[in-house]
């Protein structure tokens, strides 16, 4: 049986410090623990938090001693990630192209709202988890069963990333001025806006995005003329 962790007054709960064996030595240290330390602090904190330093004090370690199991930052949070969507039960598929794009697409946003910091880290671009291909790989498939040809599928998926990823965004940082507080200083009248009311706002509370996803994939996957394949540049 695992000693439990050793807990010294006046630490918060959440810090675990180096765990001793039976003679009061410290046991070594493992990617397990880690990962683990490093996931409670993103899920707390978001991954703007995240650093060696941070981790090694919620593991009562040396931040030296963390990269004996880690390169550093960007390694860790692919493991994190990859822990993370690795563990998720995997959304039942339906038989119809598009029904089964909608499906997966609808997965991705949802498993991402839930999940503020995997945003934050996608945000600056720093990495992707490989834990993701098989989404990826079902998701293309997805666009060519409904017709469209590979380099329509890249241009349609990317277009639909930028519109998920614009809501997530939003999700993780609200508070766009109301429409009357706009129209407060608008230099002329504005009546569709007036009419409007906080219904123009994206970081309003409706629900959009479920509606709004069904509108964009239609109209890629019925235009797919539209979407013309990349062309090189010299």
């Amino acid at each position: 049986m695992r000693d439990p962790p050793r807990r010294v007054p006046g630490v918060p709960p959440h810090v675990r410090l180096a765990r001793v064996n039976a003679h009061g030595a410290s046991a070594p240290l493992t990617r397990d623990q880690i990962i683990e330390a490093a996931l409670d602090l993103v899920t707390r904190e978001g991954g703007n938090a995240l650093s060696m330093r941070r981790v090694a004090t919620a593991v009562g370690a040396a931040p030296m001693s963390i990269y004996r199991h880690v390169r550093g930052r960007e390694e860790l949070l692919t493991l994190l990630m990859d822990r993370v969507i690795g563990a998720l039960p995997r959304p039942d598929l339906p038989v119809s192209p598009r029904d089964r794009l909608l499906t997966l697409l609808t997965w991705q946003h949802e498993r991402l709202a839930e999940r503020p910091w995997i945003v934050e880290v996608l945000i600056r671009g720093e990495l992707a988890a490989p834990s993701l291909m098989w989404l990826m790989e079902d998701v293309y498939t997805a666009w060519t069963d409904c017709g469209l040809t590979l380099d329509q599928a890249t241009r349609a998926h990317r277009i639909v990333w930028v519109f998920t990823f614009g809501d997530l965004v939003q999700r993780i940082h609200p508070g766009s001025p109301g429409a009357s507080q706009v129209l407060g200083t608008a230099p002329g009248p504005a009546p569709h806006m007036e009419q409007l009311g906080d219904r123009w706002n994206p970081h309003g509370g409706q629900p959009h995005f479920p509606g709004d996803l069904i509108v964009l994939v239609d109209a890629l996957i019925s235009r797919p003329g539209d979407h013309h394949p990349e062309t090189a540049t010299d």
